[in-house]
């Protein structure tokens, strides 16, 4: 929509809707020069990210699509990065000098403060990504926008004593009248725009001086690990991204912006790690090549160019431009600076500014946003060892699961139901003739190639599985598998919308069917796709499970709480605490085959490459020993092209040697006093 006739821009010239940036081709505008004559200015964007446990809920975004919330799979498989991947991304980083722009989800400081006071002792610049990854401001108002953006600059100030300079919107959120409110507010850039490889001047109605410094939605580890792509590729795109930078940087537009967005959840992987330090090793090799932060370059463009490139009037569509002067101008309005009067008014809100939003204020709370685990950065953990001394325990879950040919109507199922074809009606034979494939060969095959390679197997079992296949059920405990719950069916889902009842009987159904199988009750369970609601953890322990493969967050055992939880639940006195196993979700092959699409060169080498990385911070690391749990389906990694890679991707893994192998219930024995 224009809105220029109503005076709610003050447009650029030539602009065009909705009149906030004017098109200046690349061919046709002010040559920009960085500082010492520098061809790129570099900046690197890690982001910093809380994702809450329990959202509130947005009327245009649903954070968790997966499940109801909560979606305990997405929700640790980002907390791992604030665990884990955050401190192996910050080592690489440190390793080759860069200072980074930390797109950081403000209350970050609140939650984790050990991660705050790294960032801060690194030198990082703190861009805001707002307080949390899960509140998006593109359906409030212009009153709760304008007490946002305070909130945002007070939070920074007050845990950091930073100003802040610029934002990238929460999980990527705008308004329409966003960059006038952040200008308002005294910030100087704006990230959410992908548009061209040099900072661009962006018009906001009370005439102050925002700019454009472009992000990248390319060289982005989410968009590049959530396709087939992986580490090498992404290596290979930022190293031929800077070399053409470089080269066209000669021309008359002169410098150019390269951003590399990174996530702790993604490239602090162990399998990932060491292709950023091969990444940093080529970008930071170039003496042409200005390692900056986001504010740094808005600030040297609003200084030196931005007035040129706001008179700036194209030759023609033909003509090359001449270059144009570069001398700072001391014309034009000045940009609006902490403590000035655009700022000043807008904090007289602060007290009331949590009126604006719809979904109630955040509540900067120290540590997890739920009961069932504490938070522990992986530098300030006592050290964690298996038996032996060993760095590393493997094992292998191996999921067996019934899809039913007419599932309940009510049923809850994933939207993204892996195997088959494209979702069918009742019944869908690729469905279900894929899984019987696994029960009746692909299982077969896949412990054989574990007991060849002498890796200990857990079994998780759903309900239906263990009542039609009671013999297959039975022969797995006979050759040593343990067999953990698994829910009633891959159709059967349960989440947050059962009711405690419904819930508390699924549960039974699965431990009553797989102990009729084989006569020992389970106490290990992996829920039906990984999907829980909030009560599951306490049900589980009130059942006797004291074994939970739900949580893929760490790289090594975690201590759960689930007593007063809810009320009137409780663990019996004769079970011990939960324990939750992190399963290597990176290498779960629905994930990673399925989803993802990797190719199995690459499924081969994220399993290699994690094993090594973890072999060797097991043994080097203060926090000590880490765990890597493969997650195979009988009818996906058993088949036999897929074994094949499999058989040689564990053979390089065991030839690490020194590892310890174990059965979940097991390695959560293992783990249990230690971790009281």
């Amino acid at each position: 929509m224009d809105n220029t006739a109503s005076g709610l821009i003050a447009p650029l010239p030539g602009s065009l809707p909705p009149r906030r940036v004017r098109y200046l081709p690349i061919v046709d505008r002010p040559r920009i020069r960085w500082p010492n004559d520098a061809r790129v200015a570099l900046w690197i964007a890690p982001n910093v990210e809380h994702y809450e446990f329990l959202p509130p809920r947005d009327p245009q975004r649903n954070t968790w699509t997966r499940s109801p919330h909560p979606d305990v799979q997405g929700y640790s498989y980002r907390d791992y990065g604030n665990r884990v991947g955050f401190w192996r991304m910050a080592e690489v980083l440190d390793r080759f000098g860069v200072v980074a722009t930390a797109s950081t989800n403000l209350a970050v400081f609140d939650h984790y403060p050990e991660v705050g006071a790294a960032m801060v002792e690194r030198g990082w610049e703190i861009m805001s990504h707002g307080i949390y990854n899960t509140r998006y401001i593109s359906a409030i108002d212009e009153t709760a926008e304008r007490a946002f953006y305070i909130e945002c600059i007070e939070a920074l100030r007050s845990h950091t004593g930073q100003q802040l300079r610029g934002m990238l919107g929460p999980a990527v959120s705008n308004t329409a009248a966003t960059p006038d409110l952040m200008a308002e507010a005294g910030l100087i850039y704006h990230a959410d725009w992908f548009h061209d490889d040099q900072p661009v001047p962006l018009a906001t109605r009370g005439g102050q001086r925002l700019v454009s410094v472009p992000y990248s939605m390319e060289l982005n580890d989410v968009p590049v690990f959530t396709q087939h792509f992986d580490t090498d590729e992404f290596v290979a795109m930022a190293k031929a991204q800077l070399d053409v930078l470089r080269r066209e940087a000669d021309d008359d537009a002169g410098g150019r912006v390269m951003c590399v967005a990174l996530h702790p959840y993604l490239m602090g992987m162990p399998h990932r790690v060491d292709g950023l330090a091969a990444m940093l090793d080529y970008l930071m090799s170039h003496d042409d090549v200005w390692q900056t932060t986001a504010s740094q370059i808005a600030q040297h463009f609003v200084d030196h160019h931005y007035d040129h490139f706001v008179a700036h009037e194209p030759e023609s569509p033909t003509a090359r431009p001449k270059v144009a002067a570069t001398a700072a101008s001391s014309a034009g309005t000045t940009a609006a600076s902490p403590g000035s009067a655009s700022h000043a008014a807008g904090s007289a809100a602060t007290e009331d500014w949590a009126q604006g939003y719809e979904f109630g204020p955040a509540q900067h709370q120290h540590g997890m946003d739920h009961p069932y685990y504490d938070w522990s950065p992986l530098p300030s953990r006592p050290r964690f060892e298996w038996p032996d001394r060993s760095p590393l325990a493997v094992g292998a879950v191996i999921v067996l699961e019934h899809v039913e040919w007419e599932p309940p109507p009510d049923a809850y199922a994933l939207r993204r139901r892996s195997g088959g074809l494209a979702r069918l009606p009742a019944p869908d034979y690729p469905q279900l003739t894929i899984r019987e494939y696994g029960h009746r060969v692909g299982i077969f095959r896949l412990i054989d190639l574990l007991d060849r390679h002498g890796v200990a197997a857990t079994v998780a079992v759903d309900a239906l599985t263990a009542e039609h296949y009671g013999w297959l059920v039975s022969h797995l405990a006979e050759r040593g598998c343990e067999i953990a719950g698994r829910g009633v069916a891959a159709t059967r889902l349960v989440t947050s919308k059962n009711t405690e009842e419904e819930e508390r009987n699924a549960i039974a159904r699965s431990l009553d069917a797989i102990e009729s199988a084989t006569g020992v009750r389970p106490t290990t369970w992996f829920s039906a796709e990984g999907v829980e609601s909030f009560r599951t953890p306490a049900l589980l322990a009130e059942a006797g499970v004291n074994t939970v493969l739900d949580w893929p967050n760490d790289e090594q055992p975690v201590l759960m709480t689930t007593d007063g939880v809810l009320p009137g639940v409780h663990r019996p006195k004769d079970t011990a605490p939960m324990v939750s196993l992190p399963l290597f979700l990176e290498a779960d092959d629905e994930f990673a085959l399925w989803h993802r699409r990797v190719s199995l060169d690459g499924w081969h080498d994220i399993i290699t490459g994690a094993a090594a990385r973890m072999h060797r911070d097991g043994a080097e690391h203060p926090a000590g020993s880490r765990l890597l749990m493969l997650t195979l389906r009988p009818w996906l990694a058993g088949q036999p092209f897929r074994a094949q890679v499999l058989d040689d991707a564990l053979a390089q893994m065991t030839a690490l040697g020194g590892l310890h192998t174990a059965t979940a219930s097991e390695l959560a024995a293992h783990a249990r006093p230690v971790l009281r």
